[in-house]
């Protein structure tokens, strides 16, 4: 499944972006709220190639955000389901030179809109590090609104909530 926006296309995230979505995970600016440290070329390879099982198992997952114009590799955006929680969070990152254009508000509009319409769920999560201030204003444009807090990975972060309107 592919989506497109005026100036996206988001399709499949999977192991042929790995090296690309290395790219964009190697600046520490974007690391920071996405694993920092821990993230790795061997890891991001791991990671794209589960998120490309989602796709197989579920039918949708996280995209990789290619701008129509120039066929460039931006970062992704996508949905994944948090098991302990049962519920589907919408995700995103970006390169910095893609941040502050609106792309981001762009490509999860375009999910948000797939998932009110496809998905069974009744509403849409963002988990999001607190320090994490663009994501945040991203998120409040979105409609999401702080629900609770939860640790993951030993960090307080905020559990936004969408209603996805039927």
């Amino acid at each position: 499944m592919i989506l497109e926006t005026p100036r996206l296309r988001l399709v499949p995230l999977g192991p042929e972006h790995a090296r690309e979505l290395w790219n964009v995970y190697s600046d520490p600016e974007v690391a920071r709220y996405v694993g920092g440290d821990s993230l790795t070329p061997d890891s991001t390879r791991e990671q794209t190639e589960r998120w490309a099982q989602t796709w197989t198992d579920r039918g949708y997952g996280q995209s990789a955000v290619i701008l129509r114009e120039t066929g460039a590799f931006l970062g992704r955006i996508g949905l994944s389901v948090w098991p302990d929680w049962n519920e589907t969070e919408l995700g995103y990152a970006l390169s910095r030179s893609s941040q502050g254009k609106g792309l981001a508000q762009e490509g999860c509009v375009a999910w948000i809109d797939w998932a009110g319409s496809n998905l069974p769920d009744d509403h849409l999560i963002a988990v999001i590090n607190p320090l994490n201030l663009p994501s945040l204003r991203l998120a409040h444009r979105l409609g999401f609104t702080l629900s609770r807090h939860e640790t993951v990975n030993d960090i307080e972060v905020g559990v936004h909530r969408l209603d996805l309107s039927r």
